[in-house]
């Protein structure tokens, strides 16, 4: 394996696209070396994990690690894997493989789309700890332990974005405990420098998906797990210096108070309903000093926005508010958007 060097992203590569290129492009790494021979697959969605069907597979990689995959437009599920036969059929332990952390990817025609790939290698799953339910260990790239914490999500869908069906907390000697009693779960760790359960990860966070979900359990089975989590990393998502563009659509809000005061620390939560309960599809990070927030949708349509300073049970003492540029709080979110930022006026509860 290569070293992977900035100057790499910065000089033209061996890739060359003439005319209109529709489709991903990018480079794999493993630990900060590029990786030749890997094999990146492209789905339609990713219920079954491992035994999904590719719409479409690249050429394995070249010396400097880079791939190119043309696509048709839509939405995608992106996996780099170095196996036997270049697929995740039978996956086994010391094979390379990556479920992007920025899934699902949005292809539009005529535009190459910058992926990178941080690549994890397959280990072996330790014992469990408990006689029901999984409990497991998370690690970082250099294998050391990582706290943090491990969610449980039925389906991959909104590429984990949403609020999970549960979540356990990682110690500092990133082992983990969950009572699960039965049911198919997409198990994946994030450790967020901000401390925060929900919200975007940015630069420096770490995103691990379990190499073998789902974690099927029937009732009163135990399950160990290992994790090996990534650090998102600026240098592995450009291309040629070109930065990868948000997967998804963004909405851009400000959250002020009645006396039109930025107020920080507040989320957006998207919903589909008018009702606004249960879990939000759509969760952004924290707004910052300014108000300011960004939240991403997977896909176009109306979506009911609220805004509260905690998630989950009763909004009492907290930043509470709805989006007041309807009579239903509800926005029409479509791609391209430019409009001016929401206004989303908050008061406590």
């Amino acid at each position: 394996m290569k070293r992977l060097l900035p100057a790499l992203f910065l000089a033209a590569a061996s890739l060359s696209f003439a005319g209109d290129f529709t489709g991903v492009r990018g480079r794999v790494a493993l630990k900060g070396e590029v990786v030749p021979g890997v094999t990146v697959l492209a789905f339609r969605d990713f219920e079954g994990a491992l035994a999904s069907e590719p719409a479409a597979r690249s050429q394995g990689t070249g010396a400097e690690g880079t791939y190119a995959l043309e696509l048709p437009p839509g939405n995608y599920f992106l996996v780099a894997v170095k196996s036997g036969n270049g697929s995740l059929t039978g996956l086994r332990e010391g094979d390379l493989f990556c479920f992007y952390g920025g899934n699902p990817v949005r292809i539009e025609a005529g535009r190459a789309t910058n992926v990178g790939f941080n690549l994890v290698r397959v280990e072996k799953d330790p014992s469990p700890e408990i006689s029901t339910g999984v409990s497991g260990v998370v690690y970082d790239e250099n294998g050391r332990p990582l706290s943090g914490v491990v969610y449980f999500y039925g389906s991959p869908a909104d590429g984990f974005k949403g609020i999970p069906g549960f979540f356990a907390r990682v110690g500092e000697d990133g082992t983990f405990r969950a009572r699960v009693r039965k049911g198919s779960f997409f198990v994946i760790a994030r450790r967020r420098g901000s401390g925060d359960l929900f919200g975007p990860t940015e630069i420096g966070d770490y995103f691990g998906y379990y190499t073998r979900n789902p974690v099927v359990f029937a009732e009163g089975e135990s399950r160990g797990i290992r994790i090996d989590a990534v650090r998102r990393l600026g240098m592995l998502e450009k291309f040629e210096g070109v930065s990868v563009e948000p997967s998804g659509i963004v909405l851009r809000a400000r959250i002020v108070d009645v006396s039109g005061a930025p107020v920080p620390g507040v989320r957006l939560l998207a919903y589909r309903t008018e009702e606004m309960t249960g879990r939000p599809a759509y969760v952004s990070g924290r707004s910052g000093s300014d108000g300011a927030v960004e939240l991403t949708v997977v896909d176009e349509g109306v979506y009911f926005l609220l805004a509260r300073e905690k998630l989950g049970g009763p909004a009492e003492g907290e930043w509470y508010g709805k989006c007041g540029g309807s009579g239903s709080h509800s926005v029409r979110v479509t791609k391209g958007m430019t409009a001016d930022p929401l206004k989303v006026v908050v008061e406590r509860k």
